[in-house]
């Protein structure tokens, strides 16, 4: 009679010598400030253009007329000049 298949597999053990160190574990406050760390700084940058974007539109609107009425000195009436 032959011997099966499960049998005839030899085995071989396995022996770990040493022992790992474990790994640090990482709270939810690490993982909270980490994103928000970098969430934070996108958005800073955010807010940051568009106060500047803003500031220079209205530098340009109050520095330039808007309608040809107040081009010519808020005369709505510019036919009888």
């Amino acid at each position: 009679m032959q011997p099966s298949t499960i049998d005839a597999i030899p085995v071989t053990p396995v022996v770990i010598t040493g022992i790992q160190q474990r790994a640090p574990e990482v709270g939810m406050i690490e993982v909270a400030v980490a994103a928000f760390g970098v969430t934070g700084v996108i958005m800073t940058a955010a807010v940051i253009a568009g106060l500047l974007a803003g500031a220079v539109y209205v530098w340009y609107r109050t520095r330039h007329a808007v309608t040809v009425i107040e081009a010519r000195g808020n005369n709505p009436n510019f036919l009888r000049e």
